[in-house]
Parts: structure tokens; C-alpha cells; sequence
């Protein structure tokens, strides 16, 4: 009984349609997502020892140290020293050495993973074994703290350029190579195995098939590369006393603020022209943007259709609805343009009335739909008297709002017509095009495509030639490598009880250190998320004015240009070192990089859908929240997932510059040589990072595809046997058969306790009976069980009777399902057994081993066949 009423209660979206039954599907996902999340948000804000009234009173004090970061004295950095050398020219110096290095490091790293990502790729390379070897290599340099190369490669080439640069290419060969791998695993396949099919060797099919595929994704992994080592060497270079990064903690260290700003302003100067140069030389050069065919035509209409799916209804309406006649008139004046000059200035100040008339209007006339709507709703009191019926709209329409909906509609309706005739005119043009297209002038453009790639392929190989002529890769002593390899050994003697409790040298367990890093993710997520969206809505041009909108993006884009631990740097100057200051810079770096994703969410949302809903009588945020966020939010979570996952990468990096204790603890227990503590820190950080990112993408494939793990699809499908049973024995009950499907059964048992326990609220109401009594009573009549009184005793032992005979019904069904199971199995058994038998026999007639081979490849596919075959009638709801 009281299984069935609860049953009930959480029954309420179940309905028959007919003779069918249905039940909305279970928000269980996303409400033990949001749960957990909440929770760990709680969790991260307690955890840290977080100083709020520390870092609010420090604003007083942030407009004089971003004064001294600004506050650049050139004479003084122009001033030789003893050894006549200048500030200014150790900068430039610096920053060109920090560039070389750069340059060089992404270029190897690139290299070095172009054979692992081939390798990792299922479609290129059918080997298991080296497939998963090469994806291991990748994921666990992928989880090492890139400062941490750095520290172990001092040991052998001393603090130079050298070991800078190699620590870079290993960095750059983990960011690389995921991507890379994930790319190959992408392309047309079809090529390959048909060349192959043909005859061709699997190096001149790759050669032929692949590469052209994939050179492009090599480009972009290279430039990404060097794009992402800008942003971080400084953090590298520090570790090692070398370049930028010396020069910005010599800046720190003796309070020279003025040079640290200076340092870092070069730096975004960098960055930022880094970023223009790289989106010109993708879109320009690596993919032909500006000559590819009649693409640049092409690219053309789109961009009119954003630009009128963005325009605001307003001034759209202004420009292409009010100003119709009078444009249309302009261009007959402006074709005589010396003879009609006093005409023209006189359409202008025409121009500027119409407009002004028409604004006048128009507040005037929302004015009046509100005034009516205010009377007219003092006298109808019934919510469902204020809306009327709009024919076009096909949606009811609420009196305040009628003025505004025939605006939008009649936009909206415009907006739709040009976008579809610019799109059959962009066809139309795109349809002659081919026409005329021959294979003279695909050649004749042919050559640009070379020169500009030979000319891009010669700077880079000209530029990387140079940047590895600056690094003197020179070995250290044998004492030091000898030394540095003793280090290594020790690294690997992990402190197994450091792990979980402060041991040793280390002032904190790695566990507690671990848990302190997520707690800093958590916390900078979290605040950059919320901020990032607000900025995401004000930089949108659907949901605010144009020009708010581009002020906004500009600032996003300046927020952006900035790593996470130059941000650091600043926070720790206003409220000390420490995990606060690590959480601050990760939520600047997370509003730089969700604030640009969530403005291309809003600029892509359905605003017809919004137009309806405003016509409805929604305000703005009501607008936002039944319009926008149901159309957005999945996409901004599975955003703010993998922003969490980068996160907790970056809090080892911060440390490295005094922003989380478990960074600056790895960095310090290298440099004070607890070699030991080291290795059992950086195991800890090693597996988290894994942790998290398979987390991370989990939750980004159920969020954006739908799709579970296999691990919870199998738990999934056995909780659905378990219940189904009892579900069909419910179904029987009623109608003494088992015709529904799963899904059907499932809603019919929810319908069931749902209609019962609504007519014993009804009995009860009416008879005056106890609930109990009454939900028994409805319980005999809804399964048309005979009883002679309304006595709870007698009720009670008809109800047990009843039940009995669904527990027999399970059992059966139960044992129904057992013996199915056990008939398939020995079907498979059997089914295997022929074929091994068939092989055994078929084997020997062969006679050339190319063929033994095929035959070998059939059987084990036929094996496969009979055990998938097997395994999906076993799972199989259908019975």
C-alpha cells in the first residue's frame, strides 16, 4: 500500500491518451547534478579560509598599486646600470628571447606529437595495443604542471634558454596532441581505405589521403599552441630564472611595480597582436577564406542575414519599414546629385521629423495599450478575460501589448522575407557560378593558394631555424646529471603516508592539498560562471542596444588577453598570497573565456520565441527566464564544465607564483630537494587531473549528446528489469494480459496509483472515511474486486489476497525471464560451437595463407556476432 501511494506522489506527470499511456521522462540527471554541485560549491566557500572584508577593503588600495603598475618612468628605464645595460633594453631582450623560445618549443612539440596523435587514432592505426599506449603517453603529460619540466630539466642543461625551451616543446606536445588525435579521428577515412583498396601502400594512401586532411589541423595546433606558451612562460622562465619571468619577480621581489607593469603590458601587447595575427593567417591563409571559389560571395550574404537577425526590431523597423518611401526617394535625387543639392538636405531634415514623429507615436501608443489594459483589468478581475486571439501570431495576445506585437511581427515577418531572398539570391549566384566553372579558372587561382602557403611555410621554417640558433643547448656536468638522476629515483619513492596525512617534511597531507586545489576551482568557476553570464547577456546585441553591447565585447576581449596568472600577480599585491588569490585569478580567467562562449550562445538564441512571449505581457527577466535560459543553459553548463577542468590545471601553475598553496608546495619541495614529498604531490595531482577531465567530458556528452557511460546505461538497464516484473504483473491484474511495452507498463503502474489515490481523496471527502479505508475502497473498485462492506479488516484481507496474486505474477515473470536467459545462452553456446566446428573443418582446405588469414578475420567477426547478438536479446525490454 504504501509503496503504491508513493508511487503516486512522485506520478504526477503520467496521462492516457486513448488507450496509450505515457509519463514525462525524470529529471533525476539534473537534479542530482544541481545537488551536487551546490553542495560543492558549499563545500568549496567553507573549506577556504576566505577573507572577504580583506579583499573588499583592499579596493581602496587597488587604484594606487594599478597607479604604480602604470606609473612607467622611461628616463629611469632607459638609465644604463654598472655592466651598461638599460632596464628598457633587458625588456626587449627579454621578450624577444621569450618569443624565440616560444616559437621553437611549439614548433618541436608539434612535430613530437604528430606520430603519438596518428598512433592514438583508431581510424589510422587498427593496433589496440598502440592505441591505447599512445593515448596513456598523451593523458599523463597532459596532467603534469608545466612549470614541473622546467624544475627537472635545470638538472641537465642548467638555467638557459635551453632548458626552457625543451620544457615548452613538452608542454606544447601535451596540448597538442589530445587535439590533434581528436581531429584524425574525424576525417574521411573512406579515401585511405579505398586507395589502399587499390593497391596503394598504407604510406603513400596516408600520404595521399591523410596528410592533405590534416595539415591544416597542424597549422592551428602549431599556432595554438605558441598562442597558449606566450600566455605561460613567463611561469616556466620564472622557475628557471630565465627571460620574462626572471625579470617580472625581480620586479616583484624589490617592490618595482612600475617595471612589473610594463613587463606585463608588453606581454598583452603580444598576446593581443598574437591573436589578430593568428586569426588572419587561419582564415587567410590555412583555409582559404578570401579565395576559396565564390566563397567570399558567400561569406558575404551571411553576414548581411547576422547582421539582420541581430538588428534590434526598433530601429529595423525605422530603417526598412518607416524610411521605405523616403530611401526609395533619396536614390532618385541622389542619381542628379549636383541639381537636386537643396532637395537632398531637405529630404535629410525630413528624415529627422519622420523619425522623431514616429518615436512620438510610438510611446504614445504603448502608453495607451497600458492605460487601457489598466482600466479594462479593474473591471475584469479574470486573468483569462486580458489576452486576445492574434490570427498571424497564432497566439493569444495580451492587451497591453498589442501595439508592440504588431511591431514585432511585422519585423519579425520582414526580417524573415529578406534573410530567405539574400539566401535564394546567394543560391542563385552560387548555381551560375558552378556553371561557369571550369578548370582553367580553378588553376589560374590555383598558384595564390601556393605562394601564399610557400611564403607562410618559409617564414615559419625561417623563424624557427633562427629561434633555435639563440638556444645553446649545452649539458651540465656529469656530477649534476648524475645528481639530477639520483633526484628522479627519488621522486618515485612515494610517501604513501603523505598522501593522507602531514608526514614528513610536508606541512599539509596531499589529500588535504588536493582537496584545497578543487575547493579553488570550485570557487573561481563559480564566481567567474555568474559574472561571465551577466557579461555574456550585456555584450549580446539580441538581449541589449548595439552599441552596449560592442562596449562590452571590447571589454570581454581586453578581460580575455590576459593569462590567469597575471591576474595572480595583481591580487596577490592586494590581498597577499594565498588560495583566496589563486581562486580570484581563475574566476578572471574564466569570465575572459565564458563571457565570450555565452555572448555566442544569446546571439544564436530562436527571438521569435521571445516576440511570442512578450506578446504574452512578460517583462524583460520574465522574458530572460522562460526564453532565454531554456534555450541556453544546457550549452553554458557544459561550458562552465570544461572551464572547471582547465581550472584545476591552472591552480598548480598559480602556485608557482604564490596563488595556491599546492603549486607553491610542489615548486618549493623540488627547490629545498624533499624529492620524496614531490613525487607524492605530483602522483596526487596526476590522478585528480585524469579524474577530473574524464568527469568533465562525461558530463559535457550527457549534457550536449544525451549520452551516459556505459557503466550507468548498464545500471540503468538492470534497474529496469529489476521493476519490470512488477510492472507487467500490474498490467495483468487489469487486463489479464501483457500487451505494453516497457515504457507503457512503466506509466500505466504510475497511472494506476496516481487514478487510486485521486478517487480515495474523493471517497474520503464524500463518505467521511478514514484515508486508509477509502484508498482501499478505491483500490477494489479500480481492479473490480467484489466486497460486501466498507469494514477495514475485511477491505485490508481482500487488498492482501489481491496482492498476493501480483507477487505470484512477478514471481512467474521473473521465472519467465530466467529461462529466456538461460535458452540464449545456450543457443550462443551452441551457435559457437557449430562455427568452431565449421572453422576446424574449413581451415585446412585453404591453401594460400592470405586466405587461412580472411577466413580467420570472418570467423572471429561471426564470434563477435553471435556474443552482440546474444547480449542485445538478454538487455532487450521486449518480452
Amino acid at each position: 500500500m504504501q509503496k503504491r501511494i508513493f508511487n503516486a506522489i512522485i506520478s504526477k506527470d503520467v496521462f492516457k491518451i486513448n488507450n496509450s499511456y505515457s509519463k514525462a521522462p525524470k529529471k533525476v540527471f539534473f537534479y542530482t547534478f544541481f545537488c551536487v554541485v551546490i553542495c560543492l560549491i558549499i563545500f568549496g566557500f567553507n573549506f577556504l579560509d576566505i577573507n572577504w572584508a580583506k579583499f573588499f577593503n583592499s579596493f581602496s588600495l587597488f587604484g594606487e598599486k594599478l597607479k604604480k603598475l602604470v606609473n612607467w618612468d622611461f628616463k629611469n628605464f632607459l638609465e644604463k646600470d654598472n655592466m651598461g645595460i638599460s632596464f628598457m633594453n633587458s625588456a626587449l631582450k627579454s621578450i624577444w628571447e621569450t618569443i624565440s623560445m616560444a616559437f621553437a618549443g611549439s614548433i618541436l612539440g608539434v612535430l613530437i606529437s604528430i606520430p603519438f596523435s596518428i598512433a592514438a587514432a583508431s581510424n589510422i592505426v587498427k593496433n589496440k595495443f598502440i592505441n591505447n599506449f599512445s593515448r596513456f603517453i598523451i593523458a599523463i603529460f597532459r596532467t603534469i604542471p608545466s612549470f614541473t619540466y622546467a624544475l627537472i630539466l635545470v638538472g641537465y642543461f642548467g638555467q638557459t634558454m635551453a632548458t626552457v625551451t625543451i620544457a615548452i616543446t613538452i608542454f606544447s606536445f601535451s596540448i597538442t596532441s589530445k587535439f590533434l588525435f581528436e581531429r584524425i579521428e574525424h576525417i574521411n577515412i573512406n579515401i585511405f581505405i579505398s586507395m589502399q583498396a587499390t593497391g596503394a601502400n598504407k604510406f603513400r594512401s596516408f600520404r595521399s589521403a591523410v596528410v592533405p586532411q590534416i595539415s591544416s589541423h597542424i597549422i592551428s595546433a602549431a599556432f595554438y599552441a605558441l598562442e597558449t606558451n606566450i600566455r605561460y612562460i613567463s611561469v616556466i622562465a620564472g622557475v628557471t630564472g630565465v627571460g620574462i619571468g626572471q625579470l617580472i619577480n625581480n620586479g616583484v621581489s624589490y617592490g618595482r611595480y612600475d617595471k612589473v607593469g610594463f613587463m606585463l603590458a608588453l606581454l598583452i601587447v603580444i598576446i593581443i597582436f598574437l591573436e589578430i595575427l593568428i586569426y588572419i593567417i587561419k582564415n587567410y591563409i590555412i583555409f582559404d577564406r578570401d579565395y576559396l571559389l565564390d566563397q567570399k560571395e558567400q561569406k558575404k550574404a551571411i553576414k548581411i542575414q547576422n547582421a539582420i537577425k541581430k538588428e534590434n526590431n526598433l530601429r529595423f523597423y525605422i530603417k526598412y519599414i518607416l524610411l521605405k518611401e523616403w530611401n526609395s526617394e533619396l536614390s532618385i535625387l541622389k542619381a542628379n546629385k549636383k541639381t537636386n543639392l537643396q532637395q537632398l538636405r531637405e529630404k535629410k531634415i525630413e528624415k529627422n521629423k519622420i523619425i522623431n514623429k514616429f518615436k512620438e507615436e510610438y510611446k504614445k501608443n504603448i502608453l495607451k495599450d497600458k492605460q487601457k489594459f489598466v482600466e479594462y483589468r479593474k473591471v475584469h478581475l479574470n486573468s483569462r478575460n486580458w489576452f486576445i486571439f492574434n490570427e498571424e501570431l497564432n497566439n493569444y495576445v495580451r492587451m497591453d501589448k498589442i501595439y508592440i506585437t504588431k511591431i514585432n511581427l511585422e519585423v519579425l515577418n520582414l526580417k524573415e522575407k529578406m534573410i530567405s531572398e539574400i539566401k535564394d539570391t546567394a543560391f542563385s549566384k552560387h548555381q551560375e557560378f558552378k556553371k561557369t566553372l571550369t578548370v582553367e579558372k580553378v588553376l589560374k587561382q590555383k598558384p595564390l593558394f601556393f605562394i601564399k602557403r610557400m611564403v607562410m611555410y618559409l617564414l615559419i621554417l625561417g623563424l624557427f631555424a633562427y629561434s633555435i640558433s639563440l638556444v645553446k643547448f649545452r649539458l651540465e656536468n656529469d656530477a649534476t646529471i648524475a645528481s639530477t638522476n639520483q633526484h628522479i629515483k627519488e621522486i618515485f619513492n612515494i610517501d604513501w603516508t603523505g598522501l593522507f596525512k602531514k608526514h614528513g617534511n610536508a606541512p599539509y597531507s596531499v589529500i588535504y592539498l588536493l582537496i584545497e586545489g578543487i575547493s579553488i576551482s570550485i570557487i573561481g568557476t563559480t564566481l567567474g560562471a555568474i559574472f561571465a553570464y551577466i557579461f555574456g547577456v550585456i555584450s549580446s546585441e539580441n538581449i541589449v542596444n548595439f552599441y552596449v553591447a560592442k562596449f562590452f565585447v571590447v571589454i570581454n576581449s581586453a578581460i580575455r588577453a590576459i593569462p590567469s596568472y597575471i591576474y595572480a600577480i595583481i591580487f596577490i599585491s592586494l590581498v597577499g598570497m594565498g588560495p583566496f588569490t589563486g581562486a580570484l585569478a581563475l574566476m578572471m580567467g574564466s569570465i575572459g573565456m565564458l563571457s565570450k562562449y555565452d555572448r555566442e550562445i544569446f546571439d544564436d538564441i530562436n527571438m521569435k520565441l521571445i516576440s511570442q512571449l512578450q506578446a504574452t505581457g512578460l517583462n524583460k527577466w520574465q522574458r530572460i527566464k522562460y526564453g532565454i535560459l531554456p534555450q541556453s543553459t544546457s550549452s553554458i553548463v557544459s561550458y562552465i564544465a570544461y572551464r572547471f577542468d582547465i581550472n584545476f590545471k591552472e591552480v598548480s601553475v598559480l602556485g608557482a607564483v604564490g596563488a595556491s598553496n599546492m603549486g607553491y608546495l610542489l615548486n618549493s619541495y623540488f627547490l629545498q630537494q624533499y624529492f620524496s614529498e614531490f613525487g607524492t604531490l605530483l602522483l596526487g595531482i596526476m590522478l585528480v587531473t585524469i579524474l577530473i577531465e574524464i568527469i568533465s567530458s562525461t558530463l559535457r556528452a550527457k549534457i550536449n549528446l544525451g549520452v551516459n557511460p556505459k557503466w550507468v546505461d548498464q545500471i540503468i538497464l538492470w534497474i529496469k528489469h529489476h521493476w519490470f516484473a512488477l510492472y507487467k504483473a500490474n498490467e495483468k491484474l487489469k487486463f489479464k494480459e501483457n500487451n505494453l511495452s516497457f515504457d507503457e507498463a512503466y506509466a500505466f503502474y504510475g497511472y494506476t496509483n496516481k487514478t487510486i489515490c485521486q478517487n480515495a481523496k474523493e471517497i474520503k471527502k464524500t463518505k467521511k472515511l478514514s484515508y486508509k479505508v477509502s484508498w482501499l475502497i478505491s483500490y477494489c473498485n479500480y481492479f473490480d474486486i467484489e466486497f460486501k462492506n466498507e469494514n477495514f479488516k475485511d477491505l485490508k484481507m481482500l487488498y492482501k489476497k489481491h496482492n498476493e496474486l501480483l507477487k505470484v505474477n512477478v514471481n512467474e515473470f521473473k521465472k519467465s525471464r530466467k529461462e529466456k536467459i538461460k535458452f540464449l545462452i545456450s543457443k550462443k553456446t551452441e551457435d559457437k560451437q557449430k562455427l568452431k566446428t565449421y572453422y576446424s573443418s574449413e581451415i585446412n582446405k585453404l591453401e594460400t595463407n592470405y586466405q587461412k588469414k580472411e577466413f580467420k578475420k570472418e570467423f572471429r567477426k561471426n564470434k563477435n556476432y553471435i556474443n552482440r547478438n546474444t547480449k542485445i536479446a538478454i538487455n532487450s525490454l521486449n518480452y
